[in-house]
């Protein structure tokens, strides 16, 4: 007997327009539980617009979007290596911004930094260092440490190959198929990045303003770069 699996998030017919240009033209689909999705596209494509409608932060669009009520979205953000304010924060402050609610809730705060840290692979002692002077893969994994404190079951990230060197990058493609499969996390992947995200993907959201869905890695897994040029065939 085959088991169905229940749909997370659910778009339906989204179309957003700023005065008379059109930003996403009647988009929809489904991402299913406990799945790795990758949301690719051009810049300009409309994929900041569409999660911004995912998180709840626009509502000026026609259409629906639906969130299993038992589920829990954690977002995040590209992070730039290239922040010129470059507050002088710890880890373990950047961790502390916008979290005072969650660490009331507990005695032992730092043991919850720890746990975090170690469900990324990177040691406590590194809550005492400068944020700004890790690397663009620690970066990465402290952020995603920082939003696994919430208990997500859901967590959308933008562009996280960017910026990321090689053994960085191997090293959080494996981390985020344990979030997946270990942690049963369903995690929707923002990217430009073609090459990145389809080797890891489960299912491909193929955005240009309008959408092809229901594609998948293998669809685009031919040599010579081919894989790009099909994908562009669908814009």
């Amino acid at each position: 007997m085959v088991v169905k699996t229940k749909s997370v998030i659910t778009a339906c017919n989204i179309t957003k327009k700023v005065a008379e240009r059109e930003i996403l033209n009647n988009v929809s689909f489904e991402i299913q539980s406990q799945k790795l999705v990758a949301l690719i596209g051009p810049n300009g494509a409309g994929k900041t617009s569409l999660i911004k409608i995912l998180l709840g932060l626009d509502v000026n669009y026609s259409g629906s979007v639906s969130i299993a009520k038992t589920e829990r979205i954690q977002y995040v953000p590209q992070l730039q290596t290239n922040d010129q304010s470059n507050l002088p924060i710890s880890v373990e402050e950047y961790f502390r911004i916008g979290l005072t609610p969650l660490y009331r809730q507990s005695s032992k705060p730092t043991d919850n930094l720890d746990d975090a840290l170690q469900h990324v692979g990177i040691k406590a002692k590194i809550l005492n260092q400068s944020f700004h002077s890790l690397s663009g893969g620690e970066r990465q994994r402290v952020a995603i440490a920082r939003a696994l404190l919430s208990d997500p079951t859901i967590m959308i990230l933008d562009e996280p190959f960017a910026s990321v060197d090689y053994h960085s990058r191997s090293f959080l493609y494996t981390l985020l198929r344990h979030l997946q499969q270990t942690h049963k996390i369903t995690l929707l992947l923002v990217s430009h990045d073609i090459d990145s995200v389809l080797p890891i993907s489960d299912s491909v959201l193929c955005l240009n303003k309008t959408l092809h869905h229901g594609c998948h890695p293998a669809d685009f897994a031919s040599a010579n770069g081919l894989a790009t040029r099909t994908v562009h065939h669908h814009y």
